[in-house]
């Protein structure tokens, strides 16, 4: 059970509820509704690489994993094994995502953004060797990009596992993440 509780969304601010009502029915929405002039930014910003970033959705969903499973957040990678699975990623490429590196799974470009992954995770300013390796598949966007994604999903493991969001009962039928794009485009 959560350590808060959700918030009621009839208590929600109008446009917050509104927001929410489009979105997939995720418990971590639910409770991010509540916190205040926070919710509607966040969700732009993440819509803004989830749907509409330079990086492959395979390797962004990758990277999303690893910080995932590096930050022991069950929810996170529940969440985003199945969004793995529904943009097309293997079981193998998935349970790979959690292990050694660099991987024979993964491409070169891959494996160099994971290995930078790692080493930003646990040391915050990743080492020049690793930058450069990544940096030379994804140029300055897709690096910048990179970071973005690894520090956001730090963000939210640690949202995740604070408030001990709940695994839904049921796993919705969708990636999420058309809905979420769809709701933003009602509010921008």
């Amino acid at each position: 059970m959560a350590r808060i509780p959700y918030p009621d969304p009839a208590k929600l601010p109008a446009e917050a509820r509104d927001l929410l009502e489009s979105l997939p029915q995720l418990n971590i929405f639910r409770m991010i509704a509540g916190s205040g002039a926070s919710f509607l930014p966040f969700m732009a910003f993440i819509n803004s690489y989830l749907n509409a970033g330079v990086l492959e959705p395979e390797l962004r969903e990758l990277v999303i994993l690893r910080v995932g499973h590096l930050c022991k957040s069950n929810y996170e990678l529940h969440q985003h094994r199945r969004v793995s699975r529904m943009i097309g990623m293997s079981e193998e490429r998935i349970a790979a995502s959690a292990g050694a590196l660099p991987s024979p799974l993964f491409s070169e470009a891959e494996n160099a953004a994971l290995l930078f992954t790692d080493d930003q995770v646990a040391h915050v300013k990743a080492d020049g060797k690793l930058f450069a390796d990544a940096h030379e598949y994804l140029g300055d966007t897709g690096m910048q990009e990179l970071v973005i994604v690894i520090g956001t999903y730090l963000l939210v493991c640690r949202y995740l596992e604070t408030f001990e969001i709940d695994l839904e009962e049921r796993d919705i039928e969708t990636s999420g993440l058309d809905e979420i794009r769809r709701g933003l485009d009602r509010h921008g």
